[in-house]
C-alpha cells in the first residue's frame, strides 16, 4: 500500500509539472506573439483630446468629452510643479499660460506654480486642471481608459522622481492601475531607469527626443520585446523605411499629431498603425476597418463637440463616471470569470488524475488480496 502511495503522489506531481510547464510556456508564447490589448484603439487623445477648439488643455472636462468621442487610450502631459508633485500641463512657458487664459498674476507667469495654486486656476476660466493624483483616480472610476504619460524628461534623477511618485500614487489609490498606464520612453537608458522602478506591461518607446538611427532604433525595441513606438508625423515621412522595418517586426508604429482625414490616410499609406489627435471622434471608419460592433464609446450626438460636454454639471461629470464605471465592472466580470474557472481545473486535474489512480490502484490491490485468502 505504501508503494502504491508513493506512485499516485509521484504521478501527481509530475502531472503539476506538466501543467505548469504548459501554461508558462503559453502564456510566453502569447506576450511575443500578440500586440498590447490597448492597441486595439487605433487613436490616443492627445493632452486629453481638444475642447473649445482648444489642445493641450489636460483637464477633466477634456477627458470626459473625448471619452463620450469613444477614446479610451489618453495621453496626459505630466510636469514637476515647484513642491515637487505631478501636474498635467504641458510647460510653464508665458506662452502655454497665454494659450490656457490662466489668471495668473504677472510674477507668476512663465513660473512653475505650486500644487495648490495650479488647482486654483481654472483653464479657459472655466476647466478643471488634473493632478496627477486625480488621474490615478479618473483611471479606478474607469476601467476600460489607458494613460500614456509623457513626463518629457530624459535626466536619469528625474525620472525616477517622476516614476517613483507615479507608482507611490498609484499604491495608496489603485495599484492595479499601474498595468494600464504606459510610459513614453524617450530614451534606451530612460527605459532602463522606468522598468527599474516597476515594470510596466504597456510600454511606447518615443522618438520624438531621440536622434537614433533606424538600426538603432529597432534592435533595441526587438531585444527588449517593446511592440509600441510612436514618432512625429515628419519623421515618419523622412524615414519611411524606419515604419516599414519596425512592421517587419511586428511594431506597431502611432504617430503625432493628426487632425485631418486625408493625414490619416497619407500616414496609413506609409505603414502607420495608429495616431495621436486633438479633435478627432475615435472611429475605425476612419482606418478602412468598417463598424465591426466592437468600438468602444462613440460619437457625440448631434451638437457642437468643442461644447457639448465642457458645460457639464459637477453632479451630471459625477455620474457619467458612476455609470461609466459600474457598466465597464459588469463587463469585466463576464469577460473575466472564464478565466479563474479555467485555472481552477487546470489546478485541480492532477488531483483528480492522482485520485482516480489511486482508486484503480486499490481495487486491483483489493482483488489481489481476495484471491490470496482464497486460496
Amino acid at each position: 500500500m505504501k508503494r502504491l502511495l508513493c506512485f499516485v503522489i509521484a504521478a501527481a506531481l509530475s502531472g503539476m509539472l506538466i501543467l505548469s510547464s504548459c501554461s508558462t510556456a503559453q502564456a510566453q508564447a502569447q506576450e511575443v506573439q500578440g500586440s498590447p490589448e490597448w492597441t486595439s484603439n487605433r487613436m490616443i487623445a492627445h493632452g486629453m483630446g481638444g475642447i473649445s477648439d482648444t489642445a493641450y488643455t489636460n483637464s477633466y472636462e477634456a477627458f470626459v468629452l473625448n471619452y463620450q468621442k469613444g477614446h479610451r487610450v489618453f495621453e496626459a502631459d505630466l510636469i514637476l510643479t515647484e513642491d515637487g508633485k505631478l501636474a498635467a500641463r504641458h510647460d510653464w512657458l508665458p506662452y502655454t499660460a497665454e494659450r490656457l487664459k490662466l489668471d495668473l498674476p504677472e510674477s507668476q507667469i512663465g513660473e512653475p506654480l505650486d500644487m495648490n495654486e495650479f488647482k486654483k486656476v481654472k483653464i479657459l476660466g472655466k476647466f478643471m486642471p488634473l493632478s496627477f493624483r486625480d488621474i490615478v483616480r479618473l483611471m479606478h472610476l474607469y476601467p476600460d481608459i489607458y494613460f500614456v504619460t509623457d513626463t518629457k524628461e530624459t535626466d536619469l534623477n528625474l525620472v525616477r522622481k517622476q516614476f517613483e511618485q507615479i507608482k507611490q500614487t498609484a499604491d495608496r489609490i489603485d495599484p492595479s492601475v499601474l498595468d494600464r498606464m504606459i510610459p513614453e520612453l524617450y530614451t534606451q537608458d530612460m527605459y532602463h531607469e522606468v522598468m527599474d522602478i516597476y515594470p510596466f506591461p504597456n510600454k511606447l518607446y518615443s522618438l520624438y527626443l531621440s536622434n537614433e538611427s533606424q538600426e538603432e532604433t529597432v534592435k533595441f525595441v526587438k531585444e527588449n520585446g517593446i511592440q509600441t513606438v510612436a514618432m512625429p508625423v515628419e519623421r515618419a515621412q523622412m524615414m519611411p523605411e524606419l515604419v516599414k522595418a519596425l512592421n517587419e517586426e511586428g511594431v506597431r508604429t502611432y504617430v503625432h499629431t493628426v487632425n485631418a482625414q486625408e493625414d490619416i490616410d497619407a500616414m496609413l499609406k506609409l505603414g502607420v498603425y495608429g495616431i495621436y489627435t486633438d479633435y478627432l471622434p475615435n472611429d475605425s471608419d476612419m482606418f478602412g476597418e468598417g463598424s465591426n460592433g466592437e468600438m468602444q464609446g462613440g460619437n457625440l450626438q448631434a451638437g457642437d463637440s468643442s461644447s457639448s460636454s465642457p458645460g457639464a454639471s459637477s453632479t451630471g461629470a459625477s455620474n457619467l463616471s458612476s455609470s461609466k464605471a459600474e457598466a465597464a465592472n459588469l463587463s469585466n466580470s463576464k469577460t473575466g470569470a472564464a478565466l479563474p474557472s479555467k485555472l481552477l481545473v487546470m489546478n485541480l486535474l492532477p488531483i483528480l488524475i492522482a485520485v482516480g489512480i489511486f482508486i484503480v490502484l486499490w481495487i486491483m490491490e483489493h482483488r489481489r488480496n481476495r484471491k490470496r485468502r482464497g486460496r
